[in-house]
């Protein structure tokens, strides 16, 4: 009963920050509304490139989330993988954490794999993206301190305080007993980072493709902010995806909507760029992600759905597969 009140609580805050930020969004556009000149500036092959680009990301992700599940001794198929990333994009542009519950929810009817393990094992790369985005996001201050003169004490604190608690977690690896939602979420993160870290290959192979999706998003943010006809450089552009990666985990709202542009909006001294410059390509990047969202999402989506309604046949083959390998290895 407290689990379902809980819920209805996140549910109500998640909406009224919605809500919230799209009346403040909209005022804040209309009161600056001048800066709409520079989408006039935007050439199709612009759009084009950025929507091309953008689906990256997504199947990385999906990859990464095969390697876990993989290593958990619980096979899945590639494109079932890939297919359940954009779906839960897909998800949560409408339900804050939807994406997590619906692909938790299929693995468990399709691959009888146990929800517990599946949020366990997803939260160590949590670690690891905080880990990887502080660091670099503390590099980059330090960068742009002796560049160009400019530091963010507030910044620069926020990510050595997430370092540095990310590390504590690490050492002591601290168990909590309680059924609160937020201590249940950090139990599970810290199991996660446990069953990682004992598979360099594969803590390796997650960071190094989490470097890759990082890099792909800052280029993707240089080249929407050069077709509105503003000039950033490239390391403003990368400290730009590297708060935006961070900003995604606290995923309040669907899609981050508000919280993402916020954070963003905050920094804009140390990304050297105007708030509303800023507000507009970042609701740019979101209108031309939801072209990829809505088609290739939500055709997974579909299918997806069409799958469930045969259960573990896709578990099954794999099993068959496996067994039929190793008839072939032993003879």
């Amino acid at each position: 009963m407290k689990t379902k009140k809980n819920k209805k609580i996140r549910k109500i805050i998640s909406w009224t920050l919605t809500i919230l930020a799209v009346i403040f969004f909209s005022w804040y556009l209309y009161d600056n509304r001048d800066i709409f000149v520079h989408l006039k500036r935007i050439r199709s092959v612009d759009i084009l490139l950025i929507a091309l680009l953008q689906p990256i990301n997504i199947v990385i992700n999906g990859i990464i989330n095969k390697w876990i599940i993989d290593s958990i001794d619980q096979k899945i198929a590639p494109l079932d993988a890939i297919m359940l990333q954009f779906a839960n994009n897909f998800v949560n542009r409408f339900i804050s954490q939807g994406g997590t519950v619906y692909r938790s929810a299929y693995l468990k009817m399709q691959y009888d794999f146990p929800i517990s393990k599946f949020l366990a094992s997803i939260g160590g790369i949590y670690i690891i993206g905080i880990m990887a985005n502080a660091s670099i996001g503390i590099l980059l201050m330090l960068f742009f301190l002796v560049r160009d003169r400019i530091f963010s004490i507030v910044m620069f604190v926020v990510f050595a305080a997430l370092l540095l608690y990310m590390i504590i977690l690490l050492v002591l690896k601290p168990k909590i007993k309680s059924d609160r939602w937020l201590w249940k979420k950090l139990n599970q993160v810290i199991e996660g980072w446990n069953r990682i870290k004992g598979n360099r290959v594969l803590f390796l192979k997650i960071f190094l493709f989490s470097a890759v999706s990082l890099l792909n998003s800052s280029i993707i943010v240089y080249i929407a902010y050069h077709a509105l006809d503003v000039d950033i450089r490239f390391m403003n552009s990368f400290f730009y995806s590297t708060i935006s990666s961070l900003s995604n985990i606290i995923n309040l709202t669907p899609g981050g909507l508000g919280i993402n542009e916020a954070i963003l909006m905050f920094s804009s001294d140390v990304i050297g760029l105007p708030s509303d410059i800023i507000l507009l390509g970042s609701l740019m990047l979101r209108a031309i992600s939801m072209i990829t969202i809505l088609s290739l999402g939500g055709v997974s989506y579909i299918i997806l759905n069409f799958r469930l309604q045969k259960p573990r046949k896709i578990a099954k083959s794999l099993e068959h597969e496996e067994d039929s390998s190793s008839e072939v290895g032993h003879g």
